[in-house]
């Protein structure tokens, strides 16, 4: 089963905004034509990839990105055609919850009508639209529906500026004949404190998922890892596969010790070429060698450790970022 639920919500974002260009260019419809757009908008709007960051208005920047790429794309054939697609984009921004708009329906015939965008058969591609836009909206509702539960949630601690702890908290009762002790040791260790990692990562991606969608890039998260997990190839890459795409791989970074990550270096240094970010928690087992730290954003170190007092110290040798536990 596939986890990585950000990979199926852009997939299908992709799918349907294909099906949408099919409905409204008709016999025009090119899929190599359109899907170039399709994936430079879902690179500016759901991965902040852009040749524009400073421009703060989105709908500025995205205009800006796709403009760019008709200026690659055209020729003395192709230009009117590109245009309309570009043209297009201003409705999908409503579609696509970037812009608000007060009545659906009304929006899709200002769409059909509209003298800029040449649309061929308006009143049956009026009809298709609307029935492309119904499913379109249900299939998201159920989408963010079936990632709500009431047994788990992930609570939000505060390591760094824009950095947060992810903890997953359960909601389950448990019988009274369990002590608290026995309940949290049972939790958090063995089987299923790696099988709930799973839980972790799928909620937060949906976390970091939700922010793209609300256009916040501002939040940047970390959550823990099983260093038995290392010794189970198979689960293990099951696990990381829930986070493999541009957005979480961007957002979300693992947590692991000094001591994985020498035990495990040419695993992590091989996860770290594939776009993973870790976060290293130093232990005992650190030697002081501050060319080992350069791979990794983050360094988690105690606050009253000879470490962080020596990190102080050369903290501008290195560009990640020294945070005290």
């Amino acid at each position: 089963m596939d986890y990585n639920i950000v990979n199926i919500y852009i997939e299908y974002i992709k799918k349907k905004y294909l099906e949408l260009f099919k409905i409204l260019l008709r016999g025009k419809y090119q899929k190599e034509m359109c899907l170039p757009f399709v994936e430079r908008y879902i690179n500016v709007r759901y991965y902040n990839e852009t040749n524009y960051l400073p421009i703060k208005d989105f709908l500025n920047r995205i205009n800006r990105e796709l403009v760019d790429l008709v200026n690659v794309l055209a020729n003395d054939e192709n230009l009117d055609d590109l245009k309309n697609i570009v043209a297009l984009f201003g409705y999908i921004v409503y579609f696509d919850d970037v812009a608000e708009v007060t009545n659906d329906m009304e929006l899709i015939d200002t769409l059909v009508e509209d003298d800029i965008i040449r649309i061929s058969n308006k009143q049956e591609c009026k009809s298709e639209l609307k029935e492309w836009y119904i499913d379109f909206k249900k299939d998201k509702e159920k989408f963010h529906s079936s990632l709500l539960t009431k047994d788990f949630n992930l609570l939000e601690d505060r390591l760094y500026r824009k950095l947060y702890y992810l903890v997953l908290e359960h909601n389950v009762k448990i019988s009274n004949l369990y002590s608290e002790y026995a309940v949290e040791k049972a939790y958090n260790s063995g089987t299923i404190g790696e099988d709930k990692l799973f839980i972790t990562y799928i909620l937060a991606s949906n976390l970091v998922l939700d922010n793209a969608i609300k256009l916040d890039f501002s939040r940047y998260y970390m959550v823990s890892f099983a260093s038995t997990l290392f010794e189970k190839e198979k689960k293990c890459a099951r696990l990381l596969n829930v986070l493999n795409n541009p957005l979480t791989k961007k957002f979300v970074s693992i947590r692991i010790t000094y001591t994985d990550y020498k035990n495990n270096k040419n695993n992590i240094d091989k996860l770290i070429n594939e776009g993973y970010s870790f976060g290293l928690e130093l232990d005992s087992k650190y030697t002081g060698e501050t060319r080992e730290l350069v791979l990794f954003p983050y360094i988690l170190v105690k606050e009253d450790s000879e470490e962080y007092t020596m990190l102080s110290r050369e903290k501008h040798l290195l560009k990640s970022k020294i945070i005290k536990i």
